[in-house]
């Protein structure tokens, strides 16, 4: 399908969960992934769209998986210290 095929909320949610995948700066982007996700989602069902509605639901299913890897990486940065100190 092309981008055409698809609402705008949901292509700029793509574009928002694609620079999420930047390790530890792409946490900036999660969360205009999931809203945009989610009026894409709204946006489809005002106007029948199941393309538009597959790929915000997929969009919000990666932004909420990569939210958790960006927090986990964070999380990883800030106990490295405390680690380092152990041994």
């Amino acid at each position: 399908m092309e981008d055409s095929d698809y609402n705008n909320a949901s292509t700029t949610a793509r574009a928002f969960a694609t620079y999420a995948l930047v390790p530890y700066l792409g946490i900036l982007f999660c969360p205009g992934a999931l809203v945009m996700a989610g009026v894409g989602v709204y946006q489809s069902y005002r106007e029948p769209d199941p393309a538009s509605r597959n790929s915000s639901y997929a969009i919000i299913l990666v932004s909420m998986l990569v939210l958790c890897a960006q927090l986990a990486l964070w999380w990883i940065l800030y106990k490295a210290p405390v680690w380092a100190r152990g041994f």
